[in-house]
């Protein structure tokens, strides 16, 4: 996947997990809580984030 199509990934993963655990805290989807499911869910678009800027910097930045 290609750098920007990653990080437009991550970032709307974090903005649909922004909603779901803003906006539906306390509904159910399907056997999933909302809050904890957004929570969830932005937590994996920084993950994505992250790995989109480490995948173009290179593993020697972190040395």
């Amino acid at each position: 996947m290609s750098f920007v199509a990653q990080v437009v990934v991550g970032v709307g993963l974090v903005v649909v997990g922004a909603v779901v655990a803003l906006g539906f805290a306390d509904a159910e989807l399907l056997w999933f809580r909302g809050r904890p499911l957004g929570v969830v869910l932005g937590i994996l678009g920084l993950v994505d984030i992250g790995e989109a800027l480490l995948r173009r910097r290179g593993p020697d930045s972190l040395r």
